[in-house]
């Protein structure tokens, strides 16, 4: 701090404006160094009317302390003081005379000349520089004399006033009850010492008296012996002035108060304000608390920092007055997350500390785990990573500091790991332990991962999972990341545990699509089988996505399929398509059709058997879509291991063959792989008591022997056609294919066993409706017959006898059929089956 020179020598305007004894005359600069209309100014300025006429000496001298007047523009250390040295104008009143002595403000304030040096340094006479301007030595005000003065009137009136003064108001220093005001010289002290708590540069605009007149005037502190209406009044150095209206007035009060209870003394306070000679203009009462805070900068910016008030201009500029490093241990920790939550980079960056990341680290973690933390981890993390380049690793230590913390909550944890690897693009080995050794961290990091559409999740998982295995070298990673092995590949199938995979896709409602979408990029078809709970909720809630994801990992034609997880993905498939498709069953096993060998086969089947014996509700759609729409010798021999393994899906299989026997098309291929077991317990149902008798004459159709056999068929039924449509399709079909050259046959085959059956079979065909065609053709073939014996008959010289036989009649389109090809009757006969082959089925039992 610089201290001034015990005395300073000082320009000075000067001017007198008064009356010429016993002239009329009204009041004019008499004389002075000053312009007249620069004297009238501060005249009027300093004008609060005239002594009273019946004592005009009474309280005389008056002195009024201005720092500004109307029209002019610059600030200025003014003293204006009326006298009355006994004389009378013309008219017998008497005349005063006002003295004013004018500083230039730049002079007054570098000199921290206040109002009590100025009035000590005014000379009493007039002065003798014929119009000159003045050299005036004066002897600054020492602060220890203010702040004795404040101390003898009670400090805290002295406050009070003084913030009052600050929000400009006018106040009236009034005597208590029963008391005396002090001398003038006394006054000034106490005027001069109220304007000292406050900031020097407010001197540009205060103003005070020693006393006033009776008329208006807008001088601020004055004595009086009461207030105006428009005055505050507060009683000299007693009670407590009225409370400032204003915040800033307030808050100066407070400050005020504040400091000199921490110090104790107020000589420094005092010291302070003089040296604060920056103008401070009456419309900015802020830069006033502003210099104020200044004597005890540091605690208090700090103070409105730790109150979320902090200004960002003001902290800066107690760093420049106050090094971080000279703040001691603790005031950091206020001041480095503050420029970092104002993003002040260039601040941090040059004031620096090695505990930047952990003071702001602290600053998070000593708030709850909530969004408003959350966001601020985040800011910190933005304002270091623009750092980076200048202070490396800076990052590093703030984020691990911050996720390694073990009392912070895991959900809040892995929403900024999450984050940070998202917006940063930054994984370390040190935040991958966190998620690893952390089951709860772990667990809602992965929710977080399932949930974010934008991320791959591949990566972060192939990357976590080695670093898993490795630390948990004995016993494996924990849960969810087990699982997270099986579908990177580091782990098989057999090394984790249902609920490992029920902890990862129980992460979120897309965790089981992306399970199987990472297992189909790495080739891991095991999952299916692993997730087959999750799965076979999905088939009826997302039926189309898990075709969609089962296509992806097990798809029919994907290299390497097994037969376990085709099995599974098809009974998936076959219950999805059906609730997509609003079928009861779905009638497709696609991935079945790869797998010819018996032993692939039987390994498909069994997969198969165990998920519908534990599953009771699966067995229906499961043998629909197994037996499909047409029978193939892969699905047939597959279901046919299932019933083995599972006989309680044998009434399934039949009431899935009753289904598609009772097709009016297509019945016939299924007809042809029935065994006669299975025949014998499908015709004991209603709707299928047909099915022995055409089982029959289809077997007879194909033997090498079809007409003999055919012929015995329906021997046994007496040539009985109106026993069932179907035996009637059949029936008709077959000699139609075969032509009416078969017919005439099978007929004669019939007489063979018992004479008139041939016939019998003629007027069978003949009453039935699907026969009408076959009968033409029968018809025209009758003719030609007897035609071709007339022809005999002539040429071996038998009499001519009746009429040419009447033309065939026309051909007409066949009724529909169950099967509607059949082998030539003549001369090629397909051969019957082999017995053993589709046709036999040893589940059944004879009945």
């Amino acid at each position: 701090m610089n201290e001034l020179p015990a005395t300073v020598r000082l320009p000075a305007d000067w001017a007198v404006v008064g009356k010429h004894p016993g002239r009329t005359m009204g009041y004019k600069v008499l004389a002075g160094s000053l312009p007249p209309e620069r004297a009238e100014r501060y005249y009027w300025g300093a004008a609060t009317g005239t002594p009273d006429d019946l004592e005009p000496a009474e309280g005389l001298p008056w002195r009024v302390f201005l720092g500004s007047a109307q029209g002019e523009l610059q600030s200025a250390g003014v003293l204006v003081e009326t006298t009355w040295d006994g004389s009378y104008d013309g008219t017998g009143a008497p005349s005063y005379t006002w003295r004013m002595l004018v500083l230039d403000w730049n002079s007054a304030s570098t000199a921290r000349l206040t109002w009590s040096a100025l009035d000590r340094a005014a000379p009493r006479e007039r002065p003798d520089s014929g119009g000159g301007a003045l050299s005036i030595e004066a002897s600054p005000t020492a602060a220890a004399e203010l702040a004795d003065t404040v101390d003898r009137l009670g400090f805290t009136w002295a406050a009070g006033v003084a913030a009052l003064l600050l929000e400009g108001r006018q106040v009236a220093i009034v005597p208590p009850p029963g008391a005396r005001l002090p001398d003038t010289g006394e006054r000034v002290r106490i005027l001069d010492a109220v304007c000292s708590l406050l900031p020097y540069g407010c001197r540009a605009w205060l103003s005070a008296a020693t006393w006033t007149g009776q008329s208006e005037h807008k001088l601020l502190l004055v004595f009086a012996p009461t207030a105006r209406t428009e005055q505050t009044a507060t009683w000299l150095g007693a009670g407590s002035p009225p409370e400032p209206h204003t915040a800033a007035a307030r808050d100066y009060l407070n400050e005020l108060l504040r400091i000199r209870a921490k110090r104790g003394s107020t000589d420094d306070l005092v010291a302070h304000l003089l040296r604060a000679t920056e103008v401070v203009a009456g419309q900015d009462p802020g830069a006033a608390v502003r210099a104020l805070r200044e004597v005890d900068l540091v605690d208090s910016v700090l103070a409105d920092v730790a109150q979320g008030r902090g200004n960002l201009h003001e902290v800066l500029r107690m760093l420049d007055m106050h090094p971080m490093s000279t703040l001691g241990d603790h005031r950091p920790a206020l001041i480095v997350p503050f420029l970092a939550g104002h993003g002040a980079r260039d601040a941090l960056l040059r004031w620096w500390s090695p505990l930047t990341p952990a003071l702001l680290a602290a600053d998070v973690l000593e708030r709850p785990a909530t969004k408003e933390s959350f966001a601020l981890a985040r800011s910190y993390l933005s304002v270091l990573n623009d750092l980076e380049a200048d202070r490396p690793g800076a990052f590093e230590e703030l984020f691990t500091t911050m996720v390694e913390a073990p009392a912070q909550k895991p959900d809040w944890v892995a929403a900024l790991i999450h984050m940070t690897a998202n917006e940063f693009r930054y994984t370390a080995d040190a935040v991958d332990r966190v998620v690893i050794g952390s089951r709860e961290v772990g667990r809602s990091w992965l929710r977080k991962l399932v949930m974010d559409r934008l991320r791959d999740p591949l990566p972060p998982l192939t990357r976590l999972v080695p670093p898993a295995l490795r630390e948990r070298a004995t016993v494996g990673p924990p849960g969810w990341l087990r699982f997270a092995g099986v579908l990177t590949g580091y782990l098989d199938a057999s090394d984790v545990e249902p609920s490992d995979v029920a902890e990862f896709t129980d992460a979120g409602d897309d965790a089981w699509s992306i399970a199987l979408d990472i297992a189909g990029r790495n080739g891991i078809q095991a999952v299916v089988s692993l997730m087959w709970p999750s799965l076979r909720a999905r088939a009826s809630r997302s039926p189309q996505r898990l075709l969609t994801a089962l296509e992806a990992v097990a798809s029919p034609a994907r290299a390497g399929l097994t037969p376990e997880a085709a099995a599974d993905a098809d009974l998936l498939g076959a219950l999805a398509l059906a609730t997509a498709q609003g079928h009861q069953t779905a009638l497709a096993m696609p991935r079945l059709a790869r797998f010819t060998d018996p032993g692939d086969q039987e390994a498909y089947a069994s997969a198969l058997a165990r998920r519908i014996d534990t599953d009771p509700d699966l067995k229906a759609p499961a043998i629909g879509a197994l037996l499909g729409e047409e029978p193939d010798d892969a699905s047939w021999a597959v279901v046919q291991r299932v019933v083995k393994r599972l006989p309680s899906a044998e009434e399934y299989v039949l009431v899935g063959l009753e289904r598609r026997l009772c097709r009016a098309h297509g019945a016939g291929a299924w007809i042809d792989v029935l065994s006669e077991d299975q025949v014998s317990i499908l015709s004991r149902r209603q709707q299928l008591s047909w099915l022995r008798r055409v089982w029959q004459l289809r077997n007879a159709i194909r033997s090498p022997q079809a007409l003999p056999e055919m012929a015995e068929v329906l021997a046994e039924t007496r040539v009985d056609l109106s026993l069932s449509v179907q035996f009637q399709h059949e029936l008709v079909a077959c000699l139609y294919t075969w032509g009416a050259g078969a017919a005439y046959d099978l007929a004669a085959e019939l007489d063979a066993r018992s004479p008139g059956l041939g016939l019998a079979l003629y007027q069978a065909l003949r009453g039935s409706d699907q026969a009408r065609d076959l009968c033409e053709e029968l018809k025209r073939y009758s003719y030609a017959q007897m035609e071709y014996h007339r022809q005999i008959l002539l040429a071996m010289g038998a009499a001519s006898g009746g009429s040419a036989p009447p033309p065939p009649p026309p051909a007409r389109t066949p009724a529909p059929v169950l099967r509607q090809e059949f082998p030539p009757y003549q001369p090629v006969v397909q051969p019957a089956p082999q017995k053993g082959r589709l046709r036999s089925w040893s589940p059944w039992r004879r009945p």
